[in-house]
This record gives structure tokens, C-alpha cells and sequence, in this order.
């Protein structure tokens, strides 16, 4: 396999000579309070964590490093596992020749953030499993997702290879693609207070519903995700804009009922799956994600209030329940995740039913009413249960809920779980459980119970732990200082709580004094590789652009240091080409600009 094509330019010979010298040191993850690293510790691979030392010993020993990041509900991530980590051979390879690091996604997501962008660059799309080689000095070399073993095999032996005949050249050609190629040095940052804001407004919703799948919902024609800052942006201009064209109302409420009623939602025990692989909304991929779900619930009630009638506050209702019977930590929380493989390592096993398994709980005429119902829809016979109870649900109402209570008998316990707390994502689930208590006094002692977890296991004299129970774990991110401020400063208005008030300003100002540098955002206050200068402007990605939420916030905190709200007001005025030319990733900032433009 040529898989210099992956590497960074396509003139360099690579060469390089590093001898064998035996297995590295034992495997370090046994033990590890992250869930994903510690299914590696069995590995014949002599996995570390990613730690300052692992740089030190490169240098010194003059490997390259290599750096596997997944994380715990990833189905490849354990098929690569079995497949090759859990191999003799292979692990004899990486042990010889790199120093193999293993890292949790979720402990890192700035790093991880770091190696997408340069796999996408380097190999125009990227995924998990994400393994990328690095340089001693931590310039990234080559980059891949998921390979079959014996094609990995290669790679490693080709590197290496490499490696050996020409450590010098193949180092100076990572560092000098890192600064020609990763500086983002073409999208600077411009005041523009005369942009209108219906212009930019305007060109979000043009570019976004060309990407819209129109007929089916969603954006994009291959698999479907649940995009939410770009549906919640359109709620808002839709909320803002009566007379908006009505082919953008159609798309958002298709949308919104083709993610309820088809399987990216588990019909039986509820809760949504990450995304389907499909553009018919058909097959799920099965990780159940606290900040999918969280921020689904959010954007039901926020559908709710344009559209009452029409169901959504139930599904937000059922999303909160599904988080609070299969998430809630027994010490208090919410942790992060269910697998995508059931514990016999089959993908979606809690999900599927056989025949067999319909009439182990149901009446004969129940499974038979079923099948009228419903074609059995996979090629191994087995069914994805579809709607029983609200949109798309089809058949007779009193007979199904009497199913589904029988079915839900089965649960989802066989879905292993990642325990781990996370700030931001808990800090989503404490804004989805806030606005809930304005529909449903149920969730309001929910968010009460959380905002106290919250304050004692994620706050620490002005600072934020990411990972409750392990501070020296896992560096605290943008991404959490902005979600828990935004949640608290929430929390503090619906429960006039002045705690949680002061503690949303408190961590607004850390935030401006961690990760604002030389007017741009670093998301990630110190790094152990090399980094590019930040961002102007942080985009919407999976979950919303957390300089958008800290503005928020920082425009609404009483008692802000007058500097920190300036240095907010001054980036409301902000553009790059990049927003310009892809509103569609901007939807909240630009929302938020327009909002308080003037």
C-alpha cells in the first residue's frame, strides 16, 4: 500500500532509520478511570497515556509517536481493537518501533479537534477510530482512520521503514507542513458592523437549505445526524421571522418529526442514537450520547414553543427520562454514554428483536399484530421496533401501549456504559432540565439536584474540573467553561439562585483569561504539541461555538469586569471569509450578532 499518499507532501522520499530495540514499558493503562482506556489495558500493546513524558522519551529515543484517539461507544474503534491491537504481531510492531499512546476523545477534545483537522487535510475526511503518527517534537507525519489489520500492518512496517532511512527529512517536512498548512493564516479576523444582519441572516438560511434534504429531512444525502445549532438557529429566524419562506418552516418541522418517528430514536426504551448511516433516517448508528440527548430534548421544547400542538414536548419529556433511568450516575450526575455494541460484541444487540425474543414477552396475537404492522426489516430477521406512542406510530393505541410496557421488560442493560461525568455535557443536560421546569414541575428538583452536583464536583476556586472525580486526568476546556456558565447563568434566572449567577461571571472571566490569546481562542489552555494561533471566530460543530455561548453570557453576567464584557461587545463585531463564505457553520454567532447589533 502507498500510504505515503496520506503523508504531508507528495515529493518527499521517506526515510528513516530506527533500530528494533524490544518491547517499550508495560502497558500504563490498567486502571485508568476513563472506561475507553481502560479496555485497552489488556492489549499486548504497550499503550500510554498522552502525558508530557511520552515527548521526552520520543526525543530520546528518536520514535515517533503514535496516537490513537476513540472513545468508549465507538463501534470501529473496537473493531480496530480486536482486529489489530489485540494482535501478537501487530503489537509487536508498534512496540518496537513508536511509542503507541491511547486517548480518550472525550478527555481531549481539543487535541483530538487538532488531529481531525490535519487528517482532514491530509486525507479529506476523518473519523474515529483516529490514528494519527506524530514527530518527536509532536508535528503531525501521516494520519488514517480505521484500517483492516493487515493493511495497518503495513503502514506500520512502510513507516518505520521510512523512519529509519531518514529521520531529518521526513521531520522537517511535518514541521513545515504544520506552519504552511495549519495556521489558518488566510482567515483573519475583520470588524464588520456594516454587514446587515438580514444579509447574513439571509445567506445561513440559503446555504443551509441547500444542503437540506427536502424530501426526507435532514442535511445531506448520505448519513443523517441530528445537526442541532443549525435546527436551533432556524427556529430562532423562524421565531423572529413570521412572513419566512414557508419551504424553511416545512423542512425544520419535517426534520423534527423524521428524527422522532424513524430509528434515529429508540421506540421502546427511548433516548437518541448519534446518527443513522443512512439518508432514509433508516439505520442507526447505536451510541446514545448524554449531549445528543441533552441537547435534542432542548431543541424539542424550543420547538415546542412555535409549535404546541404537534407533540414535541413529549418527546423532550421522554428524552429526559430516557437520560435520567440510563445515565444518571448513582453518586450524582449524568454520565456520557451507552455502546454502540451490546456485551456479546454485537452492534445495537439491546435494540433488535428476534421473533424468538418478541414472544418470550408478548401474547402470540401481540407478536402477530406486530408482524401485520410491521415486514421484518433486517436480513437477519430481526426487527428495529418502530413507533408505538406518538408521531409515526401506527396501529391501535390501547393494544400498543400494552406492548410497550412489555417490551421496555427487556431494557438496555446488556449496552455497556461509559461512566464518565463530564462538565459541558452535564452542563447541557442542566440547561435541557431548566427550561423543562418551565413545562413540567417534574424536572425542576432534577435540575436543582444537578446544579448542587455540579457546583461541588465540577468547581474549584474559580475554575472547572472536566472529569468529576479525576482533576488530573483531564484539562478543563473552552467548551466547559462556556456550557456551565451559560447553564448556571440559566439555572440562576428560572431559580433566582444569586450562587449560581455569580459562579456563570466568575467563570466567564477565568475563561477570557485562559483561553483568549492575542484576540483569538485557544480552546485548550496549554498543549503538549505544537498548536496554531486560534480562532477569531469558533464555529458551531456538534455542539454549539463556545465563544458564542460565552459572549452570551459574558453580555449578560451582573457584576462582569467592564474589560470582559468590552472584549465581548468588540467580538460581536467580528467577521472572517470563512463565515462569510460558509454561514452555514455560524448559525448561532450570527444569530447572536444580529440580535444585538446596535
Amino acid at each position: 500500500m502507498q500510504i505515503f499518499r496520506i503523508l504531508i507532501t507528495t515529493s518527499l522520499a521517506l526515510i528513516i532509520n530506527l533500530g528494533a530495540t524490544g518491547a517499550w514499558a508495560s502497558n500504563q493503562l490498567a486502571g485508568h478511570p476513563s472506561p475507553y482506556l481502560a479496555l485497552h489495558a489488556g492489549d499486548p500493546v504497550n499503550w500510554r497515556p498522552w502525558q508530557a513524558e511520552v515527548f521526552k522519551d520520543a526525543r530520546q529515543d528518536k520514535r515517533l509517536v503514535y496516537v490513537s484517539v476513540g472513545y468508549f461507544s465507538c463501534h470501529w474503534c473496537h473493531v480496530m481493537q480486536q482486529e489489530s491491537y489485540q494482535d501478537e504481531g501487530i503489537a509487536k510492531l508498534l512496540n518496537q518501533s513508536y511509542i503507541a499512546v491511547k486517548v480518550d476523545r472525550e478527555l481531549d477534545p481539543d487535541l483530538d479537534r487538532r488531529l481531525i483537522e490535519f487528517v482532514e487535510k491530509t486525507r479529506g475526511s476523518a473519523g474515529w477510530p483516529l490514528n494519527v503518527f506524530l514527530t518527536p517534537d509532536g508535528y503531525p507525519v501521516a494520519g488514517f482512520t480505521y484500517l483492516p489489520s493487515d493493511v495497518f500492518a503495513n503502514v506500520l512496517q512502510e513507516l518505520d521503514d521510512a523512519w529509519q532511512k531518514d529521520q531529518d527529512q521526513l521531520a522537517d517536512a511535518a514541521r513545515n507542513f504544520f506552519e504552511t498548512q495549519m495556521q489558518d493564516k488566510e482567515n483573519q479576523a475583520f470588524l464588520a458592523p456594516q454587514i446587515p444582519s438580514q444579509e447574513m441572516i439571509g445567506a445561513f438560511v440559503s446555504q443551509t437549505m441547500l444542503l437540506a434534504d427536502e424530501l426526507q429531512g435532514g442535511i445531506g444525502n448520505a448519513s443523517k445526524f441530528p445537526n442541532v445549532p443549525q435546527l436551533d438557529t432556524l427556529l430562532t429566524i423562524i421565531q423572529q421571522n413570521p412572513e419566512l419562506d414557508k419551504d424553511v418552516v416545512d423542512f425544520v418541522q419535517l426534520t423534527l418529526h423524521m428524527m422522532a418517528s424513524k430509528n434515529l430514536q429508540d421506540h421502546v426504551n427511548s433516548g437518541f442514537f448519534r446518527y443513522t448511516t443512512d439518508p432514509d433516517w433508516y439505520t442507526p448508528h447505536f451510541e446514545k450520547m448524554l449531549y445528543d440527548n441533552a441537547q435534542l430534548a432542548m431543541l424539542y421544547l424550543r420547538a415546542h414553543e412555535l409549535w404546541p400542538d404537534q407533540g414535541h414536548a413529549d418527546i423532550a419529556r421522554r428524552t429526559l427520562d430516557f437520560v435520567e433511568a440510563s445515565l444518571k450516575h448513582p453518586d450524582g450526575g449524568y454520565m456520557s454514554s451507552l455502546s454502540a455494541v451490546d456485551v456479546d460484541n454485537k452492534e445495537g444487540g439491546a435494540y433488535f428483536w428476534s421473533r424468538e425474543q418478541l414472544f418470550a414477552v408478548l401474547e402470540d396475537q401481540e407478536v402477530e399484530y406486530l408482524l401485520k404492522l410491521w415486514p421484518v426489516e433486517t436480513k437477519n430477521g430481526e426487527f428495529l421496533i418502530k413507533p408505538l406512542t406518538g408521531q409515526g406510530a401506527s396501529g391501535e393505541s390501547a393494544k400498543n401501549l400494552t406492548i410497550l410496557e412489555k417490551l421496555r421488560s427487556r431494557g438496555s442493560k446488556s449496552m455497556p456504559i461509559d461512566d464518565k461525568r463530564l462538565a459541558s455535557w452535564n452542563a447541557m443536560m442542566l440547561d435541557a432540565l431548566t427550561t423543562a421546569s418551565e413545562i413540567d414541575s417534574r424536572y425542576a428538583e432534577r435540575a436543582r439536584t444537578l446544579f448542587r452536583f455540579m457546583r461541588k464536583n465540577f468547581y474549584r476556586a474559580d475554575s472547572l474540573i472536566r472529569f468529576a472525580g479525576n482533576a488530573e486526568t483531564a484539562d478543563a476546556v473552552l467548551e466547559d467553561y462556556a456550557q456551565v456558565a451559560k447553564s448556571f447563568l440559566n439555572f440562576g434566572k428560572r431559580f433566582e439562585s444569586e450562587d449560581a449567577t455569580r459562579l456563570a461571571m466568575q467563570l466567564t472571566e477565568s475563561a477570557y483569561a485562559l483561553f483568549l490569546k492575542d484576540g483569538r481562542w485557544q480552546q485548550k489552555a496549554q498543549s503538549l504539541i505544537p498548536i496554531s494561533p486560534g480562532k477569531w471566530i469558533i464555529p458551531d460543530q456538534v455542539f454549539f461555538s463556545p465563544m458564542t455561548l460565552w459572549i452570551e453570557v459574558a453580555l449578560e453576567a451582573p457584576g462582569l469586569n467592564p474589560a470582559v464584557r468590552a472584549g465581548a461587545i468588540e467580538m460581536l463585531q467580528r467577521a472572517t471569509r470563512e463565515m462569510l463564505d460558509s454561514p452555514y457553520l455560524y448559525g448561532s454567532f450570527i444569530m447572536l450578532r444580529a440580535n444585538n447589533q446596535g
